[in-house]
This record gives structure tokens, C-alpha cells and sequence, in this order.
């Protein structure tokens, strides 16, 4: 019975709501407010750190005739861990400036009329990285510096990536004039991570993160050197790696080295003798010989001399004495100022060195091994411009020693002793000249050529034997004005 009257009672309040329903009919106006219907957005995509994506929806609204564009506001989201505006624009059209990965993309449109937000369904972005691997090319713009990517995919695909660290997301801006970049492995005494330092003038040297290229201020080399020895913005001139975890930097003078299984770092400079107590001023070359199973050999421009280091010790020591002659050079009494210097890999690891007699002005060609014996000492001959010589480079198949003038690239070989024009490049200056040892087998034999006309232009050629032509092999342009190259390797 008490169930009966329950049930009673709520069809009465239904038929009482039901009339207040309909006798209040006609009290409001609804209005239908402004939607748009959004098409044309695919539910995933996949595009590589630093390539422009491009993306343009068809938009139509109910209550719009399109006569005033600035009716809306949008707003690109990505969503990964965090959320991140990519863009405002109507239509995507951007470098994609984010981090490896997959992210929720959400396109908000919003009526300023009304106030009204659209999220449209979220679309999959793929982030693949554009920096896994290549040629990292740093250089002017402008009198400014820059650093470019010459991106090797591993699909085979190759692109120019013009301000790698903008189009990265990178929190590092170089400032100053181009210096310096370099590539090696286990950059620092606490870390095995891989080592990529670029330099500005202004800006310093700084490690990037080897796969984001991310920075923070505590990157900067300064922090890997003893005791705060180095300025927070301290940069080097160059750097030389002869093996993972053993790296010896030049600035201004100085020689530092850091070698890793002996948790060396770099602190005071090197360049001092163990019998004297004034540091001399290295010349700008280091003769890496191997490093730490041989010792790296620099010159003293005080006293024109060459010194070996000892890098554990943080020192240097005289050369073994011999006795000069036409053939053989006084280690200790050169009468020389050093042209040039390298360690290449031609003949199980040679060492070469170009001098200019300062007496005569003659220049000379001075090749020794790892165990510091000469193997080659003579007059350089039959060598246009070789005064005027500002690039130099020795390919490690042949031994050849290539210097450039202006456009123009001479192969010297030591054992005719003349010079055979190679490339004339017109208008065009020849601003790098290198062989890369720490490129992957594809390139590490590969004459390096940096040239700039209207913009810079990297190009890696095959030496052939017995003065034969240059083999072009790959050509990149669009870059900066070169000022050195590293291989970002795998």
C-alpha cells in the first residue's frame, strides 16, 4: 500500500514539473552561438627535429562570413610531458623546435566575439632527431657566429640544417665571432658521455648535450678545469682529442690537458719546461702523436723550439738532441718560426711540421714519427704562393701536404718536391682545409674543402695517387662563412 502511494506521488511531481514546463514556454530566446567544423588534420605525422611542417586545416564556421580576420585566435598545443604552444598561427608553418619524441598535438581556436574555445581532437607528432649524425659546421653570418648541421639520417637522407642549435631548441646562443667546434668521445674527467664544444669569441666554449643539443651555464668548459682555473666564459683556440677521455686545448698561448683514466683536468698550463720556471708561448699547432702512449709535441715561439709534453705530469721536456744538417733539423735550435703543424695518419702515424727559416725565408718540410726520429727534412720547392699560404691539410692516404691561396688549392708532394694546381675556385675563398681522422670509414680519408662565394659551401674529396685529379664526392652550400668543421659521429 505505502508502495502504491510512492509511486503516486512521483507521477504527480513529473505531471507538476511537466506543466511549469510548458507554461513557461515562450519566456526565452535561444540563439545558436558560432562553431566551426575543422577538417584536413591527419591523425599522425612524423617530422625530424628542425624541419619546417607544414599544416593547413580547412576551417568553416556556422555564423562567420569571413570578413573579419582577426575574429580568432589559435593556438597550436604539444603535449609530451609538458604543455607547449608551437604556434599561433592559423595554419602550421614553423620549425619544429622540439625534442625527440611522440606528442599529442591539440589545434585551439578561439571566437573572440563570443569568447568560445574549439579543441579540436589531438593528432600524433613524431619528433624523429635531424642530428643524429653528421657534419657540424660552425662559421660567420654577418660578422656573427653561427653553427650549421650537415644531418646524416640513417635512412641515407642528408640535409642542411642552418642555425642547428635555434632550430634544436638549444638554450645556448653563441655570441662573438666563430672560433672552434669538435667532436670526441668521453668529454670530461666525470662523464663518458660524448663531447660536442663549439666556441664564439664572446661566448666561450661550451659542451652540448650530444643528442638534444640542450645547454645550461654549467656546461661550459670552464667547469671541467681545476679549482675554477678558467673564467666562466673561457674559450679555446682549438682543441685536439688523440683518443677517448684525453683531450689537450689551446688558448692564447697555453696548452691544457686533461687525460681521463688519470683523472687529470685542466688547471695550470702546460707549456712550461720541467727545467725552467717561466711558461714559454706555444705556437697555435699541436702535434697530438697519438697522445698517451707518445708524447704530443709543441713549439716554443720564444726560443724557436720543439718540446714534448708529458701530459700526466702537466709539463714539457727537451727533444732528444741531434745534430743538425741540410736533412736534419735541431730540434732545440731551429732558426725557425713553425708554419703549420699535425699529426696524421699516413705511415702508422706521422707527424708534419712547415717552417720558415728566419734568416733566410726559406720554408721546410719536417716529417717525424711517433718515437720523435725524422723522417723527412728538405726544402719545400717549386711551390707557387707558398708565402701566401693560409689553409693546410695532409692527406693521410698519400701524405700529400695541400695548402690553399686565396681560391685556389695546390697539392705539394714532398717526394718530386713541386706543387700541382688542384682546384681554382675563381671568386671564391678557401676559408677550411682538413682531413678528419674521427669521421666515420666513409669519410675519414676525405679531403675536406670549406670555400665561400655568396654563402659557404663544404666539400669532401676523394686524393688520388700519383698526383691525379681531385674526386669530388659530396658538396653542401647554403652554409656560413666556414670556419671549422667536426664530425658528429655514431
Amino acid at each position: 500500500m505505502i508502495k502504491k502511494i510512492q509511486i503516486k506521488i512521483a507521477l504527480l511531481f513529473l505531471m507538476i514539473l511537466a506543466n511549469s514546463c510548458v507554461s513557461d514556454e515562450g519566456n526565452y530566446n535561444y540563439t545558436d552561438i558560432n562553431t566551426v567544423n575543422v577538417t584536413g588534420i591527419d591523425k599522425e605525422y612524423t617530422v625530424y627535429t628542425g624541419e619546417r611542417f607544414k599544416l593547413a586545416p580547412t576551417l568553416k564556421f556556422t555564423k562567420d562570413d569571413g570578413t573579419n580576420p582577426d575574429r580568432y585566435t589559435f593556438e597550436w598545443v604539444a603535449i609530451k610531458t609538458a604543455r607547449n604552444v608551437i604556434s599561433t598561427k592559423r595554419d602550421f608553418d614553423d620549425l619544429v623546435k622540439l625534442a625527440p619524441g611522440k606528442y599529442l598535438v591539440y589545434y585551439l581556436i578561439t571566437d573572440k566575439d563570443t569568447g568560445v574555445t574549439w579543441q579540436q581532437n589531438y593528432f600524433t607528432l613524431n619528433v624523429v632527431s635531424a642530428i643524429y649524425e653528421g657534419w657540424l659546421v660552425v662559421g660567420d653570418v654577418d660578422g656573427k657566429a653561427r653553427l650549421d648541421m650537415v644531418s646524416i639520417i640513417p635512412n641515407g637522407t642528408t640535409r642542411v640544417i642552418n642555425d642547428v642549435l635555434d632550430a634544436a631548441g638549444s638554450a645556448l646562443k653563441l655570441s662573438g665571432k666563430a672560433v672552434d667546434v669538435e667532436c670526441f668521445g668521453n668529454a670530461t674527467a666525470t662523464s663518458t658521455a660524448y663531447g660536442i664544444y663549439v666556441t664564439a669569441s664572446e661566448s666561450g666554449t661550451s659542451r652540448l648535450e650530444p643528442d638534444s643539443f640542450a645547454w645550461t651555464q654549467s656546461q661550459n668548459i670552464a667547469y671541467e678545469s681545476v679549482g675554477g682555473a678558467f673564467d666562466t666564459n673561457f674559450g679555446v683556440d682549438f682543441m685536439k682529442s688523440a683518443g677517448a677521455g684525453e683531450n689537450l686545448i689551446y688558448s692564447n698561448g697555453n696548452v691544457y690537458s686533461y687525460v681521463k683514466v688519470q683523472q687529470v683536468r685542466y688547471g695550470l698550463p702546460n707549456n712550461i719546461l720541467d727545467t725552467e720556471t717561466k711558461p714559454f708561448n706555444a705556437a697555435p699547432f699541436i702535434a697530438d702523436n697519438q697522445g698517451y702512449s707518445s708524447p704530443p709535441v709543441l713549439f716554443d715561439k720564444d726560443l724557436r723550439r720543439f718540446v714534448r709534453m708529458n701530459v700526466v705530469k702537466g709539463n714539457c721536456s727537451i727533444m732528444p738532441p741531434v745534430v743538425g744538417s741540410t736533412t736534419v733539423l735541431d730540434w732545440n735550435n731551429t732558426n725557425c718560426d713553425l708554419v703549420y703543424m699535425t699529426t696524421s695518419s699516413y705511415n702508422s702515424f706521422e707527424n708534419f711540421a712547415v717552417l720558415k727559416n728566419v734568416t733566410t725565408g726559406k720554408f721546410h718540410l719536417l716529417r717525424f714519427n711517433k718515437a720523435l726520429a725524422q723522417t723527412y727534412y728538405r726544402e719545400i720547392l717549386n711551390a707557387p704562393d707558398f708565402d701566401k699560404a693560409t689553409k693546410f691539410a695532409v692527406s693521410p692516404d698519400s701524405g700529400y701536404l695541400f695548402y690553399a691561396v686565396g681560391g685556389k688549392l695546390y697539392e705539394y708532394d714532398n717526394g718530386t718536391q713541386s706543387a700541382k694546381l688542384m682546384l681554382d675556385k675563381g671568386n671564391e675563398v678557401i676559408t677550411y682545409l682538413d682531413c678528419n681522422g674521427r669521421a666515420n670509414k666513409l669519410y675519414n680519408k676525405k679531403l675536406i674543402v670549406g670555400s665561400y662565394g655568396t654563402t659557404g659551401k663544404l666539400e669532401l674529396f676523394t686524393v688520388p695517387p700519383v698526383n691525379g685529379d681531385l674526386v669530388l664526392d659530396y658538396s653542401y652550400s647554403g652554409l656560413c662563412k666556414i670556419v671549422d668543421v667536426a664530425y658528429r659521429a655514431r
